[in-house]
């Protein structure tokens, strides 16, 4: 094997590492992706029932202080 071929398969060598390399970073990129998706809709839910229950607490509260408004009219 001259210098050429063997230059040419050291070359041929890294770039098939840095594929391999390149094809690793998109997969973990997707799972990471997919991971910060399903963490946001956790965080999503969450939020969402403890503004329903604030919510909920906040219109009774209202309406008894309006009742209470109300009577003394």
């Amino acid at each position: 094997m001259g210098v050429t071929q063997a230059s040419a398969a050291v070359q041929a060598a890294e770039q098939d590492e840095t594929d391999a390399e390149i094809r690793q970073l998109i997969v973990d990129l997707r799972d990471a992706a997919q991971d910060g998706r399903e963490l946001a809709r956790r965080y999503a839910d969450v939020l969402q029932k403890v503004v329903d229950e604030y919510c909920v607490e906040f219109e009774k509260r209202a309406e008894a202080a309006l009742a209470r408004l109300e009577a003394v009219r």
